[in-house]
């Protein structure tokens, strides 16, 4: 009798164990599978989120050059945007095609997409046969600037959604796609930088800093005695150092407080010249106008030893100015060298600069003198454009610099740059000038 009831303990002991390792089995299962659900979940809105930028990006770039189609005035460029138009087209019918949107937007935007890459195909095979831009194809043109302009913009408003925190890709999307992407009518959202770009502030360049040649090694005391010159002495209340740097040029890293602004900034190890200072407080208040926080940027670069610069365009952010300046020579600006310059508009003070464009290439030019003439350029401008002024510039393109008349121009759709090679007449590049209440940019 009590082997039995023993016999019996031990089957429901055993009983007991294999359902406690069945219940830990199960419940390993259910975490595992939840956090596949999850990872897959993740690598889903990962792909969603890669495809909705790159769709703003490639409708905000189609825009642009649809834009910059309908003035051109050479059948080069027309061939380059049209080119470009194309391949943007077919990058965004890719992007939306990922996009949970709703059938009845994506298939809205796929069509127009569809649309503006078959047209621009269609018109730079008749080019490249010796034909030329008809009226009928400029109307075409104008109406798919147009459409493309909405189109971005109701991408940028669905963009603002997201970044503000919004799931727009939960679920069947169903609400999303019934609100319409197209065509929304609200300004598109534009991407941060942390220093305004200009003209040709992206464009390949030199590698080397060719500025820094031939100049001193500096040490760490060097450098520091160097950045209190820079910013003032009497401004400086705090000072650092935070480490070295290789990236992009060998440099000194620094915490600094001066004018009450807490600041980073690198200096080189050559020649101890400034590299970067950037503002780490946030700047609201604004006290002074922009005419005057330009005036002190440009006066600040004088007294630094910068020689002569021009102002090009500038960006507000709150109460920050970003300023970008380009070296001169004999009257030709220079824009390789560039410098930006950040004023807080609280006070006037000097809180952010940017020096690399202008210590990567920096150096004296030897130009050749132009083969045609001012007037010349001008008459090569688009028909549609009327010219405003004109002037000499360097401009890079493809790790080369060009001589070039940079044409200010307008018509009804808007105010563009024109640049034509002073040795050639061909039309280097035309930009578009984008002025809002936070000040102009290019594209």
């Amino acid at each position: 009798m009590h082997l039995s009831r023993s016999k019996d303990r031990d089957h429901v002991r055993a009983a007991l164990v294999g359902a406690c390792a069945l219940l830990a089995a199960l419940t390993v299962l259910i975490f595992k599978q939840a956090a596949d659900v999850r990872s897959l979940n993740a690598r889903l809105n990962a792909v969603y989120q890669k495809a909705f930028y790159e769709t703003c990006e490639l409708m905000e770039g189609m825009s642009s050059n649809l834009r910059k189609l309908l003035v051109t005035g050479s059948a080069q460029q027309e061939q380059i945007l049209l080119s470009e138009i194309a391949r943007q087209a077919q990058g965004a019918q890719d992007d939306l095609s990922q996009l949970p949107l709703g059938e009845g937007a994506v298939s809205a935007t796929i069509k127009f997409v569809n649309q503006a890459g078959d047209f621009a195909t269609s018109l730079a095979g008749k080019i490249a046969g010796g034909g030329a831009v008809s009226d009928a194809d400029y109307e075409n043109i104008a109406a798919l600037s147009e459409t493309a302009g909405k189109l971005s913009a109701g991408l940028g408003e669905l963009l603002a959604r997201y970044e503000a925190g919004e799931d727009v890709f939960a679920g069947d999307m169903t609400e999303t796609g019934s609100e319409s992407l197209y065509p929304l009518t609200e300004p598109a959202t534009s991407y941060p930088t942390l220093l305004y770009d200009g003209p040709f502030s992206d464009a390949a360049g030199q590698t080397e800093y060719r500025a820094l040649a031939g100049l001193e090694t500096v040490d760490r005391a060097g450098a520091e005695r160097a950045l209190r010159a820079f910013l003032g002495t009497d401004a400086v209340t705090a000072l650092q150092f935070e480490g070295e740097s290789s990236i992009p040029v060998d440099c000194y890293e620094f915490s600094v407080t001066a004018n009450g602004y807490n600041l980073s900034a690198g200096v080189t190890k050559s020649g101890a010249q400034m590299l970067y200072l950037l503002p780490n407080d946030d700047v609201r208040e604004v006290s002074i106008p922009d005419e005057q926080a330009v005036s002190t940027a440009r006066a600040f670069l004088t007294s630094r030893g910068y020689g002569q610069m021009q102002e090009s365009y500038f960006s507000r952010y709150d109460g920050i100015l970003t300023v970008n300046f380009a070296a001169v020579q004999d009257g030709v600006v220079l824009y390789p060298d560039l410098v930006k310059v950040q004023v807080s508009l609280r006070d006037g003070a000097i809180i952010g600069l940017e020096a690399g464009g202008y210590l990567r290439n920096h150096v004296r030019r030897e130009f050749a003198l132009p083969a045609i003439s001012e007037e010349e350029a001008v008459a090569r401008l688009g028909g549609r454009l009327t010219a405003r002024e004109a002037r000499l510039c360097v401009i890079p393109e493809n790790a080369e610099e060009y001589l070039c008349y940079e044409i200010t121009a307008a018509d009804a759709s808007g105010e563009y740059l024109v640049y034509i090679d002073a040795q050639t007449g061909a039309e280097r590049e035309i930009l578009q000038v984008i002025s809002d209440e936070n000040g102009d940019l290019v594209m």
